[in-house]
């Protein structure tokens, strides 16, 4: 359908030669010749920039004589060229509603089998990673509003590129996009490169030092998390409105936590979130493989945070590490979380 517009490229700036035709065109229409004469132009070039004019519908033929040239007004240019578009984007729309009326009437007769299938359970269970995604992809396409999303982990890259058509649909939709992922992303290319895309394309991106669990929220009327670990490589697909009013709170807190990727380095303020998460997970006990999971990140890397801790706050041990983080009111032990302690 584009070939049915005017064509011309409009990231070519326009040279100063075919500025210089135009404003002696003001004074009144002139063929090539005259124009060459009066900006000390070639035929050659006179004639290319009244071609391009052209193009850009700024000149155009005399009705009196084809050889004589005459300058446009710009509105009139634009109109012009505009014309076009807004009519073909009026049928596009058109069409789309009609489209929109025609599948409609197949909707409650899909709702009508899904409600069957689904009468003893809001919960649907779907088994398998590609299943997940097959399932993911048909909910997504059919989001209007908003996508929320939480990531513990970055997806492979091979994922990364194969949900990347879904996620650009999704955003020139005009569907709002929010998604939190690890702060190990800012050190990944792949995962930098994609939250670039996203936030090129209209997409809110944040990271966090550890996010809790896997979830996606689709217009708030469905909710995707992953099944328990021992149940294997799937997702349940929820569509209860209590738990998605919870689940959508817990976004929520999770990324007024988050710190937004304005930047991609790490900055101040990510350092200390990986810092507090780690000098939390120390007064639980936690081991560093575990800590270094959490934060998806390897145990060098933690140990390398851990070395930069003690020497910032002079101390030579884990258990000391703890203590000064608990006086310092980083963190609050265990034993100091509230209870029903008899004292």
């Amino acid at each position: 359908m584009d070939g049915d517009w005017p064509q011309f490229d409009t990231t070519r700036e326009v040279e100063q030669d075919f500025i210089d035709i135009y404003r002696f065109l003001l004074d009144g229409p002139a063929g090539a010749e005259e124009c060459a004469a009066a900006t000390g132009q070639s035929i050659e070039a006179v004639n290319r920039a009244l071609h391009s004019l052209a193009e850009y519908r700024l000149v155009r033929p005399t009705l009196a004589n084809r050889e004589q040239w005459e300058a446009v007004s710009p509105d009139a240019a634009a109109a012009e060229v505009l014309g076009p578009m807004q009519a073909q984007v009026h049928n596009l729309m058109r069409w789309g509603n009609e489209v929109r009326q025609t599948l409609g009437g197949f909707t409650s007769l899909y709702q009508d089998a899904y409600r069957k299938q689904h009468l003893q359970s809001s919960t649907e269970m779907v088994r398998g990673g590609d299943e997940v995604r097959r399932r993911l992809d048909d909910l997504a396409k059919q989001a209007q509003n908003e996508v929320l999303a939480v990531h513990p982990t970055m997806a492979p890259v091979e994922v990364l590129r194969a949900g990347s058509d879904l996620d650009r649909s999704l955003l020139e939709r005009g569907v709002t996009y929010r998604v939190v992922w690890p702060h190990s992303a800012r050190r990944q290319s792949e995962a930098v490169q994609y939250m670039r895309l996203l936030q090129d394309l209209g997409g809110d991106v944040r990271t966090a030092a550890m996010p809790p669990s896997r979830m996606i929220l689709l217009d708030g009327q469905i909710a995707l998390v992953p099944l328990p670990p021992g149940q294997g490589p799937g997702a349940a697909i929820l569509r209860d409105p209590v738990i998605l009013d919870f689940l959508s709170h817990i976004f929520e807190h999770i990324w007024e936590r988050a710190q937004p990727v304005n930047s991609i380095e790490y900055d101040e303020a990510v350092f200390e979130d990986i810092e507090l998460a780690i000098l939390s997970d120390l007064a639980l006990g936690k081991t560093d493989e575990a800590i270094a999971r959490r934060l998806a990140i390897s145990t060098r890397t933690l140990r390398r945070y851990l070395n930069t801790l003690f020497e910032r706050l002079n101390i030579e041990t884990r258990f000391q590490l703890g203590v000064a983080a608990a006086r310092a009111n980083l963190i609050t032990l265990p034993n100091e979380q509230g209870g029903t302690g008899s004292g």
